[in-house]
């Protein structure tokens, strides 16, 4: 694998596009060797927690538009309200509006935004999101969080095929679910939510990268780079190795330096509205919530006992 892959002048217009240079992550998108237009878009705002990665679907210049139609109203909702499945909501029903729109004109999306020592992941289509996790050998896990809406999938979960012959079916690129692209008025958004661990990183791609490349070699690219730059551009470099057949979007981001809670969270998909908010607390609040409640019984008690004595 040669990291010039990523920096070679292509036909393309232009190279690879960067994300700005963040602390705790790095991101970038590439048009690859096949497509004249990049219809993938990247995004990412730390101060406010909120990383995206839109894969756009209908060729050229549809899927550009669509795409970053999901960008915009993720930037809407990071500077204002927060609610990140109201923004999918809103991108869906003005591509249905668009007058350029076709019935294949949409895009995939997967968003991470923070909260406090939790992560929250929201997505639609086969744009996916991985965990890594180091181990103390040098080495690492990778675990994907995302479930791809796709055809491929559905034979998956039916039991029809095995994850290894869905690697290479012919019809691994066909999606169940996008941001606009039909005529149905209703969206459907997965969410999953998880805490921090320390050392943990997630990756966040379009299929140019996750179709092309082994999880195991995305895993081994991570555990021997931990620097977030020089991983998206060998993890870029290693979609282009394999044939760039389509546009790469890749997005690290480290986990924060607070340590997460000591209580474990196993990562699971749920479909909460986003006003909705787990009732676990952090432990620290907990303590002290509890330290006050059995203050207040004391001092209860403590006066029973004085007027009782008087």
């Amino acid at each position: 694998m040669s990291e010039a892959n990523v920096r070679e002048r292509s036909r393309h217009s232009g190279t690879i596009q960067r994300a700005t240079p963040p602390s705790r992550s790095a991101g970038a998108t590439h048009p690859g060797y096949k497509r004249e237009q990049n219809e993938d878009a990247l995004w990412s705002d730390e101060e406010r927690g909120i990383w995206v990665v839109a894969d756009g679907l209908g060729g050229h210049q549809a899927g550009e538009i669509a795409s970053m139609t999901v960008i915009e109203e993720v930037q809407r909702s990071a500077a204002t309200d927060r609610h990140y499945e109201r923004a999918l909501q809103r991108a869906h029903a003005l591509l249905l509006g668009d007058e350029q729109n076709t019935a294949n004109m949409g895009s995939t999306a997967v968003i991470l935004a923070e909260d406090g020592a939790y992560f929250h992941l929201y997505w639609v289509g086969d744009s996916r999101a991985y965990v890594f996790t180091p181990d103390d050998g040098g080495g690492g896990q990778l675990k994907q969080l995302t479930i791809d809406h796709s055809y491929v999938q559905m034979l998956v979960d039916s039991g029809a095929i095995n994850p290894q012959e869905a690697a290479n079916h012919p019809n691994r690129h066909v999606i169940t679910r996008c941001i606009g692209g039909s005529t149905n008025p209703q969206l459907e958004i997965d969410r999953v939510s998880a805490l921090w661990e320390p050392g943990q990183r997630l990756l966040l791609c379009s299929d140019g990268l996750s179709a092309e490349v082994p999880a195991e070699e995305i895993c081994r690219i991570l555990a021997e780079n931990p620097d977030n730059r020089r991983a998206v551009d060998l993890l870029i470099a290693a979609a282009l190795d394999a044939g760039g057949k389509d546009n790469i979007t890749v997005q690290v981001v480290e986990a924060p330096d607070q340590p997460a809670d000591s209580r474990d969270w196993p990562f699971g998909s749920s479909r909460k509205s986003e006003g909705s908010r787990s009732s676990l607390l952090p432990g620290g609040t907990m303590t002290l919530a509890l330290t006050a409640v059995i203050l207040l019984v004391v001092i209860a008690s403590l006066t029973a006992w004085l007027l009782d004595s008087f």
